[in-house]
């Protein structure tokens, strides 16, 4: 009888440390973003002029002055996030993905370092395949982020742009799922904007963090037919992605004019994505991210291209 028992109870502990069939955990998988392009992302020939009075007029109108359009607001967006711990490793995944060699604008200019006429990006996607049983690819997660064009005043104004999601389709983790588990999985997206620019003093930036988003995913089911299933992931289109980022300065550089001569003028801005996920089966979140612009770092990469800017 005792036997038995002890049998009994490794089958159970067993069966507990099982992944199930909606994890990939130990399958062979692949990680990639997907850029989004499109030829004036933002079409800025179409904004509404907006008239800057000078310090005296709007002293004298403050009462009656009308917010210009486009004006923006404060967001008072909360700044300590609940992050996925590195504990119990058992159940959690990382993996990263990324894409360089990218262009931000599709012509050159002759304005500024951030002027933003030709901006192409409008958005990425992240796609995770891994190898099923079969030997086929399956496909485990496609998450599409796109330009959030709710305020392009702030992309002309602030030289700053922000994101939200498009949709999300999440079919396995590669976090290890229990077999008598929830069928859910949490997420943490970090998404990481850089850059590398000259400016016309000559300077070399190198590798700079032009900004930094995060999406915290939580609960998300993993079972096709379970309820709410269709209804979670339809909630979450159209959601904002916490975090900014500054739009990609032009590195200073010539080119060839109408005479035929060099003359000087503005790169279509080279930039890179970087994307790290982390994934996790078990409901323990105990690192806190201060989100501020993605902390000191950006802010001292922000100083960095203001000083740009203002050179």
């Amino acid at each position: 009888m005792r036997l038995v028992v002890t049998l009994m109870t490794g089958l159970t502990v067993f069966a507990s440390c099982t992944a199930s069939k909606y994890s990939s955990v130990g399958k062979q998988d692949q990680s990639k973003v997907l850029l989004a392009e499109k030829r004036d992302a933002i079409d800025f020939g179409q904004l509404k002029s907006q008239n800057i009075s000078t310090y005296q007029e709007r002293a004298q109108s403050r009462a009656f002055f009308a917010p210009i359009a486009g004006s923006l607001i404060s967001l008072g967006t909360d700044a300590v996030k609940k992050m996925i711990a590195n504990d119990k490793k058992k159940y959690m995944a990382e993996y990263k993905m990324g894409l360089t060699d990218l262009v931000f604008y599709d012509q050159l200019s002759k304005e500024s370092a951030f002027d933003p006429v030709g901006m192409q990006f409008n958005g990425f996607t992240l796609v995770r395949t891994f190898q099923n049983g079969d030997g086929g690819m399956d496909t485990a997660l496609v998450a599409e982020f796109e330009l959030d064009k709710t305020n392009p005043y702030e992309i002309l104004n602030n030289s700053i742009f922000r994101l939200k999601l498009k949709s999300l389709k999440l079919n396995a983790a590669k976090a290890k799922i229990a077999q008598n588990g929830p069928k859910t999985l949490n997420m943490d997206f970090e998404i990481i904007f850089k850059t590398s620019y000259v400016n016309e003093q000559g300077v070399l930036f190198d590798n700079v963090t032009l900004g930094k988003f995060v999406f915290l995913l939580r609960d998300a089911p993993l079972d096709k037919n379970a309820s709410g299933y269709t209804a979670f992931y339809e909630g979450l289109k159209g959601k904002k992605i916490e975090g900014k980022s500054f739009i990609v300065p032009r590195s200073f550089g010539y080119h060839i004019n109408e005479d035929g001569a060099p003359a000087k003028a503005y790169s279509q801005g080279a930039y890179s994505i970087q994307v790290n996920v982390k994934e996790s089966s078990k409901n323990s979140f105990v690192n806190t991210l201060i989100l501020d612009n993605a902390g000191q770092g950006l802010d001292a990469a922000g100083k960095k291209i203001k000083a740009f800017a203002e050179q």
